[in-house]
């Protein structure tokens, strides 16, 4: 009996060790039910609201890209190509052919819409990865946001309501911040290069990429991949036959479309009227020089380049560029919606930056939807952009050990102002 009492007692122990184990189990395989549920809940919800405004025909698909896709078919697909039928640049019209050649059958509009909502989806799995990042054990929060991106409001307008293709390009800097988030320097400097074939305003990251050091982003022969990605981008359309030139200056002749130094976007230019709209190369001089004293700031502190870090400049970066620069349109802000959501879960604490920028924003959608007299929050808007822009940049200066002292400026304007009435006194 007493020999066999150890033999019991083991085995107890490894069938209460057993049972402790597959309660571990069951209680993980609960969670991720609860997490795949999550998601699930989150691509319904998603789908659900954007499938009210796929009918809806904004002017620019009704001017423009209607005639494009009913081009594309016309003119034998991808022999189209060598034509230059559209303003855009020709990754966009590769998805457009596609959509043309192999599911003719869909409606044009409802083809065009659903490009956009599949970039929705792109943007919604790399804010996945870059908040995964933050919380390498969960799932559940990097899921949250990812739900927050696909149903922000200016997300679901801009594909389902416009068809544009703000998400498509904005997924791919969401892709090339998360490979300077993990250090794979190459990959993103070539998805960089991406979001710039598909659109311009790829550029509201640039500075991002100045900013940072060297040892963070990239040595010379990483910077070539940004050129080399765009230019493969341009060769299909070269080989079908349209002339190199025309293809490099396509962005030129986008530019010369905008004569306002603002198009219903809340910027800085919401303040000056238009008549000095002959002084527009001005504030890109004052863009490029406010990037550049960032990055002698930067410089001059060596701040450690944390990931929060990365994020917090990424949005800075997508905020300052078309807050100061001219000719911008009202959607021009999308990188920055999505950005803004991605820095909250990062820095919870800054969870009212993306409600302001998404308001800010949302308010500029409404005015470009509804009647022109509808213009007047625009102002508001670019007041409330412009006190985030103020709130940031004074948590960057706090970050790199920059302190204000209000009590040392409040005695030295008491000083100006004492020698001034001195000064003035009979």
């Amino acid at each position: 009996m007493s020999a066999a009492e150890p033999r019991v007692e083991h085995g107890g122990a490894a069938l209460r060790g057993r049972g402790i184990g597959a309660s571990v189990e069951a209680a993980g395989r609960a969670w991720r039910h609860r997490e795949i549920a999550l998601a699930a809940g989150i691509v319904v919800a998603a789908l659900a609201v954007r499938h009210l405004f796929l009918p809806y025909e904004s002017n620019d698909y009704r001017r423009y890209v209607d005639f494009w896709y009913e081009f594309i078919a016309a003119n034998g697909y991808f022999h189209s190509w060598q034509y230059p039928f559209a303003n855009y640049n020709p990754p966009y019209l590769y998805l457009l052919t596609a959509a043309a050649y192999f599911v003719p059958s869909v409606p044009a509009l409802f083809a065009v819409k659903g490009i956009s909502i599949l970039g929705d989806f792109g943007l919604a799995f790399y804010s996945y990865r870059c908040v995964r990042l933050r919380y390498p054990e969960s799932r559940t929060l990097p899921l949250l946001a990812s739900g927050a991106v696909l149903l922000a409001p200016t997300v679901v307008l801009n594909s389902a309501r416009w068809g544009q293709v703000d998400a498509i390009y904005t997924a791919f800097l969401l892709a090339c911040l998360h490979g300077l988030l993990t250090g794979r320097r190459a990959r993103a400097f070539a998805a960089f290069g991406l979001a710039f074939a598909f659109k311009a305003q790829a550029v509201f990251l640039a500075p991002l990429l100045y900013w940072l050091p060297a040892k963070r982003t990239a040595s010379g022969r990483c910077f070539w991949w940004i050129p080399a990605v765009f230019l493969a981008a341009l060769v299909p359309a070269a080989l079908a036959g349209r002339p190199p030139l025309d293809l490099l200056t396509i962005y030129f002749r986008q530019a010369g479309l905008v004569s306002e130094l603002t198009s219903k976007a809340p910027n800085l230019y919401q303040w000056i009227p238009n008549d000095h709209y002959r002084w527009w190369p001005a504030g890109v001089l004052l863009t490029l020089a406010l990037v550049y004293g960032v990055r002698r700031l930067l410089e001059s502190r060596r701040v450690e380049m944390t990931r929060e870090t990365v994020v917090f400049l990424a949005l800075f970066s997508a905020l300052l560029t078309p807050y100061f620069l001219p000719k911008m349109l009202d959607r021009y802000f999308f990188p920055a919606d999505v950005l803004a959501i991605v820095l909250a879960f990062y820095r919870p604490r800054l969870w009212y930056v993306p409600a302001a920028v998404g308001a800010a924003s949302l308010t500029a959608y409404a005015v470009s939807s509804l009647s022109p007299a509808f213009e007047a929050p625009l102002g508001w808007a670019a007041a409330l952009l412009l006190a985030v822009l103020a709130d940031l940049a004074r948590r960057l200066l706090l970050d790199l050990g920059v302190r204000f002292d209000l009590g040392a400026a409040r005695r030295w304007l008491g000083r100006r102002a004492r020698a001034g009435r001195a000064a003035a006194a009979p």
